[in-house]
C-alpha cells in the first residue's frame, strides 16, 4: 500500500500546477467563443481539460511514492535423505525401494499445510526436491549442513529431520557439523543396529603400478560376523587366470584377519584383479563379498642417477622417498668413481656439483649441449655458485662461498607448474631450514617458483626452490642443503612422511616429463568411475603444429571379452571430443585412427573403469550417532513406522512461527501504468464529447 507521496520541489509549486490546470481550461474553454457547447457541457470538458493539464504538470515535479508491503514467511522444514545405496543394501531394502517414498509424501503434503517444506538429497552430491533413488556410493552428512549454511542463512528454518542409517564416509564428523545451528534437528533412523551374518572384505592394500617380470604383495583384509565355525575360501583372479586360493576357518563372530598373496606380474599394461571370498552360510548381503582392484604393469623402470661431491645424508632421504614408489632404478655416484654413459638415465640429480674440488665440466657440458635429460641442482657448502651459474639457466647466483645463510620454506600460492595440496604446503612452511648461499638472486622470465627463502622470520623474494624450462628440457634447483632434516621433522610433527615424499615425487615427475611431439594423440583420464561418463578427446595437427579438426578420427573400443565397439569422435573447438556414456567395471583398450594428406595416423592405449563402494563395506547402521545429533540440537529420533507423527511433534512446539516482515519501496509515478491509462482515459472522454456535441 502506498504510505507516502513527496515530490522534489517545495509544496508550494502545487499551487502552480492548479493553476497551470485552471489558466489552460479557461482559454481553451471560458475564453474561446468560436466553441460553443452548453454550459454544463462546457463545465464537464473544463473539469476534464483541467484534470488532464494539472496532473502532467504535477509529473513534471517528479513526485515518488513509497510503498509498504507485507510478508509473512512461513517456517521453513528441511526433509534432508540420505540417498546412499546402503540404504537399500539391508534386510529392509523392499520396503525404502517400495513405500518409503510414498510415506515421504504424504508426511510432506501434511506439513506443507503449516510450513515450507524443502526434500534435500545428499550423498555423492546435493539435490534439491528429488526423489530419492538410494544410488549414491558415499554418505556425506556434512555437505548437507554445509549445504545449508550456504543457501539457507538468513530464512526462516523452523526445523531439520537428517533421515539416514548414520553410516558416514565422507566429510567431518556429522556431530561436529551440526554445532550452533540455531534450529531444532530430528533424525529419522533407518536400518537395523544389530549385526547380521555377513562376510566381507574389508580393506585391500597394493601397488597400483608394479613392473613386468616382479612378483609384488597384495594385502586382503577380511571381517565376519555371527560366522563362527562356518567355512569360507577366498579366491584372486588376473591375467586371465586363477593366481591364488586361501581357505578360512571363521574362528569368531567378530573375525577380522588380514592375508598377504605374493602375485606375478607377467603381462604389460592395465589388469584388473578379482578377490573375491564366499562361505555356504546365508549372509546379509553378498555384494561386499568381492572387490575388483587394477594395476598398471610397466615394461621398466625410470633410471635415475644421484651425482654428489661426497656422501651426504640429503641422498638418502631422497632415495628412500623415490624408492618407496617403485617407480624408479636409483644408482648413487660420485665423480671420482663414475664410468656410466649418461645418456641411459632419465634425470640426473646433482648434489652440491659442480663444486670447488670437482667441477665435473666434461659430464656437465655434454648434459647442457645434448639438452635432452633433466637435472635437478641442490647447492650446498661445497658447491661452486661461479661454475653452478654455467648449467642452470633460471637463477644468475652471486653469492660468495663463505656467506651461507639458514632459510625457511615459504609455499608460492601462484606456483601451477605442478598441484600440491595446502595441507602438505603448510607442513612443509614449518619444518627445519636449509643451508643456502646468501647473496643476489636474479630469476630468469621462464623461471617457475615453487618456493621462496624466510630469512631470520622475514619473507623475502629470493628463490629456495625453483623450476626452469630449457627448449624441451626442464631443470629445477633446490637452493640448500639439509632436506633430510625435513624428512625426519615430517615425520616428527605428523608420524607420516606424506609432505616431503609428496615434494620429492611430485617434483621428479614434473622434470621428467616430456612434450608430446606426436601431430595425433588420444587423450584419457586413465581411470575413471563407473558412475561417470567416459569423456575421451583426441588432438590432430598439421606439419606446423597447427590444431586442425576436418578429419574424421575412427575409435574401435575393446572390452575385457574381446568384444569390440566401432565409434566416430565429434569435431569440438579445435579439437575431438567422444562420449561414451557410463561402462561397466573392467579394463579397456582402444584404437584411434586418422589421416590428414598423405599422412595415416593409429594411437592405441587403455583406460579402466573401476568402481569402490563405501556404502557396502559397512551395513551395520549407527543409531547411536543418530540419536547424539537429535539430542544435542533440541530434536529427537525416530523410527520410519514413527513418519507419520512428525508434523504433530512440530505441531506441538511453540517456537516454530512465521515472520512477518515489511518491504518499503520508493518509486516514481512515471513507472506507474495506471497514471498513463488515466491522462489517456481523460484525453479520450474529452474528445469523445467534444465530437458528440459537435466541435472538432
Amino acid at each position: 500500500m502506498i504510505s507516502n507521496l513527496s515530490i522534489s520541489y517545495p509544496f508550494w509549486f502545487l499551487a502552480l500546477v492548479v493553476f497551470a490546470g485552471l489558466i489552460y481550461a479557461s482559454i481553451l474553454y471560458l475564453k474561446n467563443r468560436k466553441q460553443k457547447f452548453r454550459p454544463f457541457i462546457a463545465a464537464i470538458l473544463f473539469a476534464l481539460r483541467f484534470l488532464v493539464v494539472s496532473v502532467l504538470c504535477f509529473m513534471l515535479l517528479s513526485p515518488f511514492v513509497k510503498t509498504r508491503k507485507k510478508y509473512t514467511e512461513k517456517p521453513i522444514v528441511v526433509l534432508g535423505i540420505d540417498n546412499s545405496r546402503s540404504i537399500v543394501s539391508g534386510q529392509d531394502s523392499n520396503y525404502f525401494k517400495n513405500d518409503f517414498v510414498t510415506e515421504l509424501e504424504e508426511t510432506r503434503s501434511a506439513l506443507e499445510e503449516k510450513y515450507a517444506v524443502e526434500i534435500v538429497l545428499f550423498g555423492e552430491e546435493i539435490r534439491r526436491n528429488g526423489v530419492p533413488d538410494f544410488t549414491d556410493e558415499v554418505s556425506n552428512y556434512s555437505g548437507l549442513i554445509s549445504h545449508l549454511r550456504d543457501n539457507f542463512t538468513g530464512l526462516n528454518i523452523g526445523a531439520l529431520l537428517i533421515a539416514g542409517d548414520g553410516i558416514n564416509n565422507r566429510g567431518i564428523d556429522p556431530e561436529f557439523a551440526t554445532a550452533s545451528l540455531g534450529y531444532p534437528v530430528y533424525t529419522l533412523a533407518f536400518g537395523d543396529t544389530v549385526r547380521g551374518r555377513d562376510l566381507t572384505i574389508s580393506d585391500t592394500r597394493f601397488n597400483s603400478i608394479v613392473y613386468q617380470g616382479d612378483d609384488f604383495p597384495v594385502e586382503v583384509s577380511i571381517a565376519a560376523t555371527n560366522l563362527k565355525g562356518e567355512k569360507a575360501r577366498m579366491t584372486i583372479y588376473g591375467f586371465g587366470k586363477q593366481l591364488a586360493v586361501k581357505d578360512v576357518d571363521i574362528q569368531d563372530n567378530q573375525y577380522n584377519k588380514s592375508f598377504l598373496f605374493g602375485l606375478s606380474a607377467d603381462k604389460e599394461g592395465k589388469h584388473r584383479i578379482n578377490i573375491s571370498i564366499e562361505t555356504a552360510g546365508e549372509e546379509l548381503s553378498k555384494k561386499n563379498n568381492s572387490r575388483d582392484i587394477f594395476i598398471d604393469v610397466l615394461k621398466s623402470r625410470q633410471k635415475i642417477l644421484m651425482l654428489a661431491n661426497s656422501p651426504h645424508p640429503d641422498l638418502g632421504a631422497i632415495k628412500t622417498s623415490l624408492e618407496q614408489t617403485g617407480n624408479f632404478e636409483i644408482e648413487v655416484q660420485y665423480p671420482g668413481n663414475f664410468r656410466a654413459n649418461i645418456n641411459e638415465y632419465d634425470l640426473v640429480i646433482l648434489h652440491q656439483l659442480p663444486s670447488f674440488n670437482q667441477s665435473f665440466q666434461g659430464t656437465l657440458n655434454e648434459l647442457r649441449d645434448k639438452n635432452t635429460i633433466p637435472l635437478l641442482f641442490i647447492l650446498g657448502k661445497q658447491s661452486s655458485f661461479n661454475l653452478f651459474n654455467r648449467y642452470f639457466d633460471g637463477i644468475d647466483l652471486r653469492a660468495n662461498n663463505r656467506n651461507l645463510e639458514e632459510a625457511e620454506f615459504i609455499y608460492n600460492p601462484r606456483f601451477t607448474a605442478f598441484s600440491f595440496r595446502k595441507e602438505l604446503a603448510d607442513q612443509l612452511t614449518r619444518l627445519p631450514p636449509l643451508v643456502v648461499p646468501f647473496g643476489n638472486y636474479r630469476t630468469a622470465q621462464n623461471a617457475e617458483v615453487f618456493g621462496y627463502q624466510r630469512l631470520n622470520r622475514i619473507e623475502t623474494d629470493l628463490p629456495l626452490v625453483v623450476f626452469t624450462k630449457k627448449g624441451d628440457n626442464r631443470h629445477g634447483l633446490i637452493a640448500g642443503e639439509g632436506i633430510w632434516m625435513w624428512r625426519m621433522h615430517t615425520y616428527l610433527q605428523q608420524e607420516n612422511y606424506e609432505a616431503f615424499d609428496s615434494f620429492i615425487n611430485k617434483t621428479v615427475q614434473y622434470l621428467m616429463i616430456r612434450k608430446d611431439k606426436r601431430n595425433f594423440r588420444v587423450v584419457t583420464d586413465g581411470e575413471y568411475n563407473s558412475s561417470d561418463k567416459v569423456i575421451i578427446k583426441a588432438e590432430l595437427y598439421n606439419p606446423s603444429l597447427e590444431a586442425v579438426n576436418e578429419s574424421d578420427v575412427n575409435f574401435r573400443l575393446t572390452n575385457e571379452s574381446g568384444e569390440q565397439f566401432n565409434f566416430l569422435f565429434s569435431p569440438e573447438a579445435r579439437g575431438y571430443i567422444l562420449d561414451l556414456d557410463r561402462l561397466p567395471i573392467g579394463v579397456y583398450r582402444y584404437l584411434a585412427t586418422t589421416a590428414l594428406g598423405n599422412n595415416n595416423y593409429r594411437e592405441r592405449g587403455e583406460f579402466i573403469v573401476t568402481r569402490r563402494s563405501l556404502e557396502i563395506e559397512n551395513l551395520n547402521a549407527d543409531h547411536g550417532m543418530m540419536y547424539r545429533l537429535a539430542s544435542n540440537n533440541d530434536g529427537e529420533m525416530i523410527f520410519p513406522d514413527q513418519l507419520n507423527t512428525f508434523p504433530e511433534m512440530l505441531n506441538a512446539r511453540s517456537d516454530l512461527k512465521s515472520k512477518i516482515y515489511f518491504e518499503e519501496k520508493y518509486s516514481g509515478l512515471h513507472d506507474m501504468p495506471w497514471i498513463i491509462g488515466l491522462v489517456i482515459l481523460l484525453l479520450t472522454l474529452e474528445w469523445l464529447l467534444r465530437k458528440y456535441f459537435g466541435s472538432y
